[in-house]
């Protein structure tokens, strides 16, 4: 199988994180033009920031899955998403330069360790 989370981040009128189950044979998403892509095992992310919003997508497969659980763990992707958009907009603003957006909204790669957010981990 194949997992596509979107986040729509966004300071007015905010919405969670979209989880999409795909068939490995249907065809993948592609990237709006002008998307940040970053590839790797398992996973592809890509981000475009327009205006004053900032969507991002991670499309990954089973053995991502297996090795990030946390990234199609409902309570992980809703803190996850509050947590960046948060980090992102003060008043509507963004906050984050361009040049610093891929690394606020990168997921870890396959071969890196799990950062499962929890309340019983804080």
């Amino acid at each position: 199988m194949l997992y596509l989370v979107t986040f729509e981040l966004r300071a007015v009128d905010p919405t969670g994180p979209r989880v999409e189950t795909l068939s490995p044979d249907a065809p993948r998403p592609v990237p709006a033009e002008g998307a940040v892509v970053r590839e790797g095992p398992g996973l592809s992310q890509w981000f475009i920031a327009r205006g004053g919003e900032v969507e991002a997508h991670y499309l990954f497969d089973d053995a991502y899955a297996g090795a990030h659980p946390e990234a199609l763990d409902a309570a992980h992707l809703a803190m996850l998403h509050a947590l960046i958009t948060f980090k992102l907009f003060d008043d509507g603003d963004v906050l984050i330069p361009p040049r610093q957006l891929a690394g606020v909204v990168r997921w870890p790669g396959l071969d890196e360790r799990r950062r499962p957010l929890a309340l019983s981990e804080i």
